[in-house]
């Protein structure tokens, strides 16, 4: 019984990892579904690259950020989970003007969506984010 008992977890073990990896869109899907986010909620404001120069900035008190220069201005460094706060905007202090959207908010009350789905389209949203940078040349 001992002897069986390794095997059976190993299997087990590889049974949920497949399992995982099964369930999980790969990274290049994300990245499609957070552009397609972007397009959809982001663009009209921050230009569909990110540069703040969308069709509605111009009418804006105060000019959509450069959504590109988010590692170069932290030393090459991207921090999702502090992009992904300022996007949900539920949970940080400063969130920019009152012109853009608390999409934590937005998702929830407007899209009807439970916390799971928000925190997708976010994580979405954050890894084209990331996708776009613009990286300080050394």
């Amino acid at each position: 019984m001992w002897n069986v008992l390794p095997m059976a977890t190993a299997v087990a073990v590889l049974l949920t990892t497949t399992a995982m990896r099964a369930q999980a869109p790969p990274d290049a899907a994300v990245v499609q579904s957070g552009r397609a986010l972007f397009a959809t909620y982001c663009a009209s404001c921050h230009g569909i690259g990110g540069r703040g120069n969308g069709p509605a900035a111009e009418e804006l008190r105060r000019r959509p950020a450069d959504l590109t220069q988010f590692a170069k201005r932290n030393g090459g460094v991207f921090n999702g989970a502090r992009i992904h706060g300022i996007v949900d905007g539920r949970a940080v202090k400063a969130h920019g003007t009152m012109e853009m959207p608390v999409w934590g908010d937005a998702f929830k009350w407007r899209e009807g969506l439970p916390e799971d789905g928000i925190k997708v389209r976010i994580d979405a949203l954050v890894r084209y984010l990331e996708s776009i940078q613009e990286r300080a040349s050394h």
